[in-house]
């Protein structure tokens, strides 16, 4: 068996709202306490009211300083009825060890910030020791 296969899977999804008048939302993930996360996949759906943009992000942190932002590709889906949909499905190769900050998926939308939207992402991967 290869090497791989001796890790522990995981996957974790989080939900949220982005409120009438708030320009952003976002989740937080926690990391076990000594373990590291390879984070391999990241999706996510984002719903909202019709003509609205959207930027989506990932944050990890490595050895308590390396913060890096993972930026997602979203794309148009559906538009209709006052509701368009956006969605990303995006291999991705990033590290987050449980030191100070959690993994955190944020949304943020443009200079209209009217009406409720509703992010569900998941992220997964597998954990490794340190």
């Amino acid at each position: 068996m290869g090497r791989r296969d001796e890790h522990q899977p995981i996957q974790r999804t989080i939900r949220f709202t982005i409120g009438n008048e708030e320009k952003e939302g976002y989740a937080e993930i926690p990391v076990a306490g000594r373990q590291r996360m390879v984070i391999e996949h990241v999706s996510a759906l984002v719903q909202g009211p019709s003509g609205q943009k959207y930027f989506a992000s990932l944050r990890t942190t490595l050895q308590r300083n390396e913060t890096a932002w993972h930026y997602l590709v979203l794309s148009q889906q559906y538009a209709g009825a006052g509701i368009d949909v956006y969605a990303a499905s995006q291999p991705i190769r990033a590290y987050a060890d449980p030191d100070e900050l959690p993994i955190r998926f944020s949304v943020s939308r443009g200079l209209d910030d009217g009406g409720t939207v509703s992010v569900d992402a998941t992220i997964s991967g597998y954990l490794v020791d340190r």
